[in-house]
């Protein structure tokens, strides 16, 4: 029986994910009608995604500090700017996945997933 090789690409699993919650008629996240386990899942893959945006943007700005003109780089212009696009939309998403991570988390707080039976060890 093969294994389940854990996920590393959580963005990816988590905007398919997204069109499985149920809207309200003016189109909000119905967080109350969701599957918990769902919003479990999403609230994980959340923040999963949302602390690798961060420490992204943080490597980039790094970067960024040794590829001054001080420092004799020659990088364009245009591409400072696409950097600056690039970081300003990253960091709306993180912040929209930690709204995204709270809903969810506020929603299953009283929630307890069912435990997965086992089977037992056999020992010889």
């Amino acid at each position: 029986m093969a294994t389940e090789q854990p996920s590393t690409r959580h963005m990816r699993e988590l905007l398919l994910q997204l069109p499985l919650l149920p809207v309200t008629p003016d189109h909000r996240i119905n967080y109350e009608a969701a599957d918990a386990d769902l919003l479990l899942e999403l609230a994980d893959k959340a923040e999963t995604v949302m602390n690798t945006i961060n420490l992204g943007l943080s490597a980039v700005g790094t970067i960024l500090a040794h590829a001054s003109p001080e420092v004799g780089s020659e990088i364009a212009g245009c591409t400072i700017e696409a950097l600056g696009w690039h970081i300003a939309e990253s960091a709306d998403a993180a912040a929209a996945l930690l709204s995204l991570a709270h809903a969810c988390r506020h929603y299953t707080a009283d929630y307890t997933p069912p435990l997965l039976k086992k089977a037992p060890m056999v020992t010889f």
